[in-house]
């Protein structure tokens, strides 16, 4: 009976440790939000088969970036209807938590509305509305214009293989 508190103590430390170490590759801030919790927002590159590494947001859907807008400076040129189309990745209340993404590479560009959108090396990061799951990559290429994003910021021309939607 003695013998089981050793046990038991160290399979706590080692699940505290474990669930330290998880969180540590995630650069929040230093007054980020916890993880999950309102104002949270997630970018992580993944890696797509036939294709390389794409940015995603917290849902697993792949971000976009518009040829016609600008990196220096950053600027958005996708409003109204094209913003219905393409929603604009939107910042949090605080930093975004990243996987696989440098940090001072994350920024942010004024919408007209006020809001702010993200930016990656400076391009505006976006959404496609005709991505309904996480792992589908419909926008690439749409208009000779729509791209997915690498993690570096520059665009993704590889095409998901043929019957495969992302990843």
């Amino acid at each position: 009976m003695n013998r089981i508190r050793p046990v038991l103590a160290c399979a706590a430390a080692l699940a505290a440790v474990a669930t330290l170490s998880a969180c540590s590759d995630m650069a929040v801030g230093e007054q980020g939000p916890e993880h999950g919790q309102p104002g949270h927002v997630m970018l992580a590159a993944t890696a797509v088969p036939g294709v390389g590494a794409v940015v995603t947001d917290a849902a697993g859907k792949t971000l976009y970036r518009f040829d016609k807008d600008m990196a220096a400076p950053p600027t958005s040129n996708c409003d109204a209807q094209c913003a219905a189309t393409w929603p604009p990745a939107l910042a949090g209340e605080a930093a975004p938590m990243l996987k696989g993404i440098q940090d001072s590479q994350v920024g942010t560009v004024a919408r007209p509305d006020g809001s702010k959108q993200l930016t990656l090396n400076g391009w505006a990061l976006y959404e496609f509305s005709g991505d309904m799951t996480p792992g589908q990559m419909n926008g690439q290429g749409v208009n000779g214009a729509w791209f997915a994003i690498a993690p570096d910021g520059s665009k993704v021309t590889a095409r998901p293989a043929a019957g495969g939607s992302g990843y």
